[in-house]
């Protein structure tokens, strides 16, 4: 017979067994690494960040294309690469990614490591590795990417739009939104911190400027002199080809700037100023407005979403190229 402290340790033991096999069937256990092409294509991660780089010199628009590429990637089916699928019904036809860019420049990176090591590295790996060196490219911070991400062989349209949170969400909504992807509210209000570069069209501000319930037609948050540009720059309503800043402050760099403009209500995105007017998320706004506070909260967000119902060992495919199936 088992002394009863060695029939503890055993039902611990056993416990703690079915824990572990409980977790990974759930898909919370993943088995992606840093350093994963140390050995089968050493290069790699220096090739991706050196072909970007050459790129972004010719396209300074190129490093938030390329972080919104990878967030809608994960969002749907998770961060699989389905994003980059060409054909009737994608994710790329769906009205939410009809202004998805930053495609050749993956396909030029895919390209570069083929060369390297055919067959060996994951489109879904090279857009994660693509976020991070587009963050770090315009002043902000670097971080290791795990990587072992195997590329998916499904896209649906359907999928991206019903999965993709909205420009004129509120907290509530994007709470929920980002939940079923396994995200808390915290890394939500942490990973919108990615509006502090890139653009957004018009069009998604028209219920600000002009459809708002109000006498004006104006959301009365905005500052009128900042209201006053928002309309010069998008006079045409609806329009898709105009565009505004979403941090009207350093556009072009990685920075808490966003977080500020958000106290002074100048956010652009109803998704983005409701992080300031709601009370549960406002400390985590204010906390967020410099960039020692910020950045090590972004990248750590931004690690756990490029984790995502993600395919790993022998599922999906190592796509030749990354807008098809093999």
């Amino acid at each position: 017979m088992l002394s009863p402290a060695r029939s503890c340790v055993s039902t611990m033991t056993a416990l703690l067994v079915v824990m572990i096999l409980s977790v990974m069937a759930a898909g919370e256990v993943s088995a992606l690494q840093t350093g994963f092409y140390d050995n089968s294509c050493p290069k790699a991660e220096e090739t991706i960040y050196g072909t970007l780089q050459q790129l972004h010199a010719n396209d300074p628009d190129l490093p938030p294309v390329l972080l919104r590429l990878h967030f809608h990637d994960c969002f749907v089916r998770g961060c699989d690469g389905s994003v980059l699928l060409q054909g009737s019904g994608t994710e790329r036809t769906a009205p939410v990614n009809a202004r998805l860019e930053g495609f050749g420049a993956i396909d030029a990176a895919k390209a570069a490591v083929e060369k390297l090591c055919p067959g060996v590295v994951s489109c879904a790996d090279i857009l994660a590795f693509a976020a991070r060196d587009s963050v770090k490219m315009v002043g902000g911070p670097g971080w290791e990417v795990p990587a072992g991400r195997r590329d998916g062989t499904v896209s649906l349209a359907s999928e991206a739009s019903s999965n993709l949170p909205g420009a004129q969400m509120d907290v509530n909504q994007l709470t929920a939104n980002f939940g079923k992807q396994g995200l808390t509210r915290d890394d939500m209000v942490i990973l919108s911190g990615a509006h502090t570069i890139g653009e957004a069209a018009c069009v998604h501000i028209d219920n600000r400027i002009y459809d708002y319930p109000s006498p004006s037609g104006v959301d009365p948050l905005l500052p009128k002199d900042f209201a006053a540009k928002l309309k010069k720059k998008c006079r045409e309503r609806g329009s898709t080809k105009r565009k505004f800043d979403l941090d009207s402050g350093t556009s072009a760099t990685f920075d808490a700037q966003y977080y500020k403009n958000l106290a002074k209500r100048t956010g652009l995105l109803t998704s983005d100023q409701v992080l300031y007017e709601d009370t549960r998320t406002r400390p985590l706004v204010l906390e967020s407005s410099n960039n020692a506070n910020f950045f090590p909260k972004f990248t750590q967000a931004m690690v756990k979403m490029s984790q995502i119902s993600t395919l790993e060992g022998s599922q999906g495919q190592i796509r030749q190229r990354c807008g098809y199936v093999n």
